[in-house]
């Protein structure tokens, strides 16, 4: 039986934050209030990445709810129900972070009880929101994007470009380029299918070294303007269009990214990449890096850490937490690869939940 598309039961609401008087919209979980009179039950907090919205994790949250877990899972800035601004200053680590936070104080929840569990942009989001309200969390889990360490220094994309070439032998952000282009956003609206296609192909590799190693991600991602050439069918993909990747759900989570994308465009999802690439946040990430008011170092992770990462993710590698580690900043952290790509919610939703409930029933068991 294919996962389930839809958050069946839960309950949907919106909340406008402060001081911008951003929406929010997120979904709990059946029963959440009921949940709540146990104080000692944790929290689980799903954030989604880009492109996608609360409804990626359709195919995740049973297992979640059979284990007893409340959820909240908010449909990010940006996306669906929630404000699409096209400032990219709003779309800053902090802002998010405190956006939602506001709404577990809109909830009523108080005390350490959060597990933050974040996909791609839901990731650096789920990081900042512990390093920022760390009072409030009591375990962590990341998924393919690894622990993006705070730094002062600026970010440059030519750089970052520059050194992950020498590094892993091609520049990893090179995306970015077409995403923080000022056509990007109307190519992928009017070319949904084909964008759909560059997030969701399978193109086994023809070198016998690779071993039949998906690289399309790579090859989408990673090679300069590939991915402007797929969606725009020309250049080397003018009469090319990539096999699909064996979804259960193929062509319903398809028609629904369609659907769903040309409604809502793409001019507020790619300000996460302009609030990165002009370096908004660069204050925030400097005051991470100092010392707090007790001497501790503010970038350390001192909850249990799950970190799952996709053999097929060549953008959010797998070998990528070791520079946290590398640092000693991620002293209680758990590893774990699931055989799938970046987008592994469609893929093998069930698969990565129960790597997840197996990690969560053994360090945060919910008391019979």
């Amino acid at each position: 039986m294919a996962p389930s598309m839809e958050l069946d039961g839960f309950t949907h609401r919106t909340l406008i934050t402060q001081p911008f008087n951003l929406t929010y919209s997120y979904y709990l979980s059946p029963d959440f209030h009921t949940k709540l009179k146990d104080s000692s039950l944790p929290i689980l907090l799903l954030l989604h990445g880009f492109p996608d919205d609360a409804h990626m994790w359709a195919g995740v949250a049973p297992t979640f709810l059979k284990l007893g877990y409340p959820l909240v899972i908010p449909d990010l800035l940006g996306f669906s129900g929630s404000s699409k601004p096209t400032n990219p200053h709003l779309y800053n680590y902090k802002q998010q972070a405190n956006s939602l936070a506001q709404i577990f104080d809109t909830e009523r929840i108080t005390g350490p009880r959060i597990i933050p569990i974040g996909h791609d942009w839901g990731s650096a989001t789920a990081q900042r929101f512990f390093l920022y309200h760390r009072q409030r969390c009591i375990g962590l889990t990341l998924l393919s994007l690894a622990y993006q360490v705070p730094s002062p220094k600026h970010f440059s994309l030519w750089t970052a470009n520059h050194e992950t070439t020498k590094r892993f032998g091609y520049p990893q952000w090179s995306y970015w380029e077409f995403f923080t282009a000022p056509d990007a956003p109307d190519l992928m609206r009017q070319n949904l299918e084909r964008f759909w296609d560059v997030n969701n192909g399978n193109f086994p590799s023809p070198l016998p070294e690779e071993k039949g190693r998906d690289i399309w991600m790579r090859e989408q991602f990673c090679v300069t303007n590939a991915m402007r050439e797929y969606v725009t069918s020309t250049g080397r993909y003018a009469n090319f269009t990539v096999q699909p990747k064996p979804y259960p759900n193929w062509a319903a989570e398809k028609a629904r990214f369609v659907q769903r994308l040309s409604r809502d465009g793409f001019e507020g999802p790619v300000c996460y990449y302009h609030s990165l690439a002009n370096n908004t946040m660069i204050d925030d990430e400097r005051a991470l890096c100092e010392k707090s008011t007790d001497g501790k170092d503010q970038r350390v992770i001192d909850v249990p850490l799950l970190y799952i990462g996709q053999t097929g993710d060549w953008v959010c590698r797998t070998d990528l937490m070791a520079d946290a580690q590398k640092q000693a900043l991620v002293p209680d952290l758990e590893e774990k690869v699931l055989d799938a790509g970046h987008w592994w919610a469609y893929e093998k939703p069930e698969e990565c939940a129960d790597m997840i409930a197996e990690w969560l029933k053994r360090r945060f068991p919910i008391k019979a």
